[in-house]
């Protein structure tokens, strides 16, 4: 990846044994970099994308109104078949009020592992009960899910408050981070909901220097980050299928910064061929 000027020197909570850890790293400024941000790569990168959304804390407005936006986008940016789009999830200090899931994840980790394929392909594991009215609102089965020749977990992550807040948003490199980096945590629920799932958590590496870490300063509305979390197709090649990623305390906007809101938008897409 392009090299850029480090943006923050800061502390990222890595695991080691079953506690966080602190760990002082370096982030870039992603925007310096992004003409050397390869997706294939690297797990992310930085797109535009216009919405006709106009209250973005309006979670009916989201559904009715986002979720067609990021369906289209996930199909141009992947090329996929079919796609089935999961809630909105929007973190701020009022979603956080009703449930600590809500709140930014202050800890490194990855979304899902490599049991993601088997867990929404197995008809009797519990995440199925979250995904089937998806599928059904999709207009797809459980066939489709079983029969796709791929399986990519697209999230797209987008400010919507004040441009510079308090823990801002940071990925790494997904091709300097190895899996011997990476613990498997089972998460039995989350927001409420029994979804007994498997996510990705950062081991405190050796040598922090080694993981790139970057963040991209000033987000605007119409900017959205692109990262994949699952890719059936990288996991047989061999290749990251991960993209470690955490909100961080930013030094460069101090104590009295707005409190962080963003939207997570994740995508499941289906390749036939």
């Amino acid at each position: 990846m392009t090299q850029a000027n480090v943006y923050c020197e800061t502390g990222l909570n890595y695991y080691s044994g079953d506690l966080p850890t602190p760990v002082g790293v370096s982030i870039y400024n992603g925007r310096e970099a992004l003409g050397g941000i390869d997706y294939e790569r690297c797990g992310f990168t930085l797109l535009s994308h216009q919405s006709e959304v106009r209250d973005w804390r309006d979670e009916s407005e989201l559904r009715r109104v986002h979720e067609p936006e990021i369906a289209k986008l996930a199909r141009d940016f992947s090329g996929c078949d079919q796609v089935v789009v999961y809630p909105p999830l929007v973190r701020s200090p009022v979603t956080a009020a009703s449930h600590d899931d809500y709140a930014p994840i202050e800890a490194v980790h990855s979304d899902f592992t490599e049991d993601y394929r088997l867990m929404v392909q197995e008809r009797d594991r519990p995440y199925r009960q979250f995904l089937d009215p998806l599928l059904a609102a999709s207009g797809l089965s459980r066939d489709d899910v079983e029969n796709a020749s791929r399986l990519l977990m697209l999230q797209f992550w987008r400010n919507i408050g004040d441009a510079f807040p308090d823990r801002p948003f940071a990925l790494c490199d997904a091709s300097t981070v190895p899996r011997s980096e990476l613990a498997s945590y089972l998460v039995p629920e989350y927001g409420g909901q029994k979804l007994a799932f498997e996510t990705f958590m950062g081991l405190s590496p050796k040598d922090p220097q080694t993981q790139c870490w970057y963040t991209f300063p000033g987000l605007r509305i119409d900017e959205v980050i692109a990262f994949r979390t699952y890719d059936s197709r990288c996991e047989q090649e061999g290749r990251a299928f991960w993209t470690p990623h955490s909100a961080f305390v930013d030094p460069n906007v101090g104590a009295g910064a707005p409190q962080r809101e963003s939207l997570e938008m994740r995508v499941l897409c289906l390749f036939s061929n």
